[in-house]
């Protein structure tokens, strides 16, 4: 569905659209608390990157539709050949034996087990950064 709306769109269209995004990025902050909001949100995310609308509007600027369009074949589609995905498992301390049998099974191909999130986070080549 967002496929063929994509490609159907009308060049006006969809720079209109990403104008309606600029223009929401750069809405200037409506209190000094919202304001205080998005600064400890950057340092406590540990990316101070206090710049970071700003940034975000120059690539909106030059995005074009193609390649977004190339970006959601690649990455997003079904069967796209870079897509990623996240399953995520929580067991309760009822359920710890099925817990226990499942880590003992094969990991499939293409498949990362995640044991320590705070290591496997910073193991990512853009943790703490938006660059």
């Amino acid at each position: 569905m967002f496929e063929s709306k994509l490609s159907e769109m009308k060049n006006d269209e969809f720079k209109s659209n990403v104008n309606a995004l600029i223009n929401m990025k750069l809405e200037k902050h409506k209190n000094l608390s919202e304001e205080s909001q998005f600064y400890w949100t950057e340092i406590i995310s540990g990316t101070p990157k206090f710049d970071r609308r700003e940034a975000e509007v120059e690539a909106l600027k030059k995005l074009t539709q193609q390649e977004l369009i190339d970006f959601f074949d690649e990455n997003t589609k079904v069967g796209a050949p870079r897509k990623k995905t996240l399953s995520v498992r929580v067991y309760g301390n009822q359920h710890l034996a099925e817990c226990n049998s499942q880590k003992s099974e094969a990991v499939q191909p293409n498949t990362v087990q995640i044991d320590d999130i705070f290591s496997f986070r910073r193991s990512r080549p853009l943790y703490a950064s938006f660059r």
